[in-house]
């Protein structure tokens, strides 16, 4: 008897093996799973979208440079304006100063004379106001009476014999005064300098 068959009078019984098992194909992709396919297109188009993507970057880039080219720019010139306004500003109150000069030669004069009380009292009147009008503009006075001298804000026109050598390149004399405007030199202070060691002019 074939051990194959089914006994005599047992009904036969069909049944199907279903292989549930994963299997990884030869590209390394794990069969029986779904795969999002990404779309595809052909060759030409695909190069004319890179080259789209390329010529975008390339834009984007050129873009930010030139943003950054006109801020430069933009800075430049509103530094230059504002270089120019202060510049044709110092231009124009220049010639006060020479005013103020005169001004400062009549107290002067007047304080040395002793006895023009109210012509000394209006002229140190009207120099404060005009001192305080160019003071409102940015122009102010250098300070160099009993200071070391100072080639770049002073001009020295002569020079003062000292017996102490502690006054040796102070600044004793200020025949005309100096000016800034902001930080700026408008004219130097012409002074004499304290010189130790040197013969007293006669």
């Amino acid at each position: 008897m074939n051990g194959n068959k089914p006994a005599s009078g047992e009904p036969t019984r069909d049944f199907r093996v279903i292989d549930r098992r994963h299997f990884t194909g030869p590209d390394g992709i794990v069969t029986g799973t779904p795969v999002e396919e990404k779309p595809r297109y052909p060759s030409f188009v695909e190069e004319l979208m890179g080259k789209v993507a390329e010529m975008e970057k390339r834009f984007e880039q050129k873009k930010q440079e030139m943003q950054a080219e006109i801020a430069k720019t933009r800075a430049r010139l509103e530094a230059d304006y504002e270089r120019r306004v202060q510049l044709e500003k110092q231009k124009m109150l220049l010639p006060f100063l020479d005013v103020l000069d005169n001004l400062d030669l009549a107290a002067d004069s007047a304080a040395a004379a002793g006895n023009c009380g109210r012509l000394l009292e209006g002229v140190e009147l009207t120099r404060s106001l005009f001192r305080a009008k160019l003071a409102a503009q940015g122009i102010t006075t250098i300070q160099v009476l009993d200071q070391p001298f100072d080639p770049r804000t002073s001009e020295a026109i002569g020079t003062v014999p000292v017996d102490d050598e502690a006054r040796d390149g102070l600044v004793l004399e200020q025949v005309k005064r100096g000016y800034l405007f902001g930080e700026q030199l408008v004219r130097p202070a012409q002074v004499r300098v304290g010189r130790f060691g040197i013969p007293e002019e006669r």
